[in-house]
């Protein structure tokens, strides 16, 4: 298609084009703001380790092996680091939801910091690898993140007994390997630009409606329209 064909296209059917551009131009606009000055975000991680909780009958043992010298690495090592790596696995699960939301939410209230638990629960993200758990962070503010960290530690200390019913009514030994540190993020990439990809993809449906229009419609408009016809005559428009 010549470029003068496409500009009729375009002329003849602008309004195709335009309207679905002008929806997603209205779309896009509660976007904009944050497309030309993205917000502020702040991120952190934290790694633990876990261990289910030890029992007298574990810790005779223990002592009694530590006397003796004669317990096999079964008994002594490699029981102990599966039992954390199941106790990792099932923690990484529990970050993420609900109920360990409200347990940070409530701590978080006990310190005068109203977040509600629904709001918490979209800062955390978590990973294990083995018997090492990662919890990531994500917040809008740096003194509440700080906050948020400070309580999921405590949360994680001292009421996953709660919610294993394994441990009984002693809570698992959680040990923070990392000191809570915020730090500022870059916003992601989507965020400058989704309002411009959405009104190109706007743009993109007023063409091909535009396309689909051109297809469909049978009017002669000019004398390249008749094809190989022989042409009789033709009315000036004035």
């Amino acid at each position: 298609m010549e470029l003068i064909q496409l500009w009729q296209v375009v002329r003849r059917w602008w309004y195709l084009i335009a309207i679905p551009a002008a929806v997603a131009l209205v779309w896009s606009l509660p976007a904009m703001p944050d497309a030309i000055s993205p917000p502020e975000t702040y991120g952190g991680s934290m790694r633990f380790t876990a261990a289910a909780p030890p029992t007298e009958a574990n810790a005779i043992a223990a002592e009694t092996d530590a006397l003796s010298r004669s317990g096999t690495y079964e008994d002594t090592a490699y029981v102990p680091w599966l039992a954390s790596e199941y106790v990792v696995v099932n923690m990484q699960n529990w970050v993420t939801s609900s109920s360990f939301a409200e347990e940070v939410s409530e701590v978080l209230a006990q310190q005068g910091i109203a977040i509600a638990a629904e709001d918490v629960q979209q800062a955390f993200a978590a990973d294990s690898a083995r018997s090492i758990m990662t919890v990531f962070f994500g917040w809008d503010d740096e003194a509440e993140l700080e906050a948020i960290m400070q309580a999921t530690i405590e949360v994680l200390q001292e009421r996953n007994q709660t919610y294993f019913p394994q441990f009984a009514t002693q809570p698992a030994e959680v040990v923070p390997l990392d000191d809570v540190e915020v730090v500022r993020t870059v916003p992601p990439v989507t965020t400058r630009l989704n309002p411009i990809i959405r009104i190109l993809l706007g743009f993109a449906v007023g063409l091909g409606l535009a396309a689909l229009a051109t297809y469909l419609d049978d009017s002669i408009y000019d004398a390249s329209d008749i094809g190989d016809m022989p042409l009789l005559a033709t009315i000036p428009r004035e």
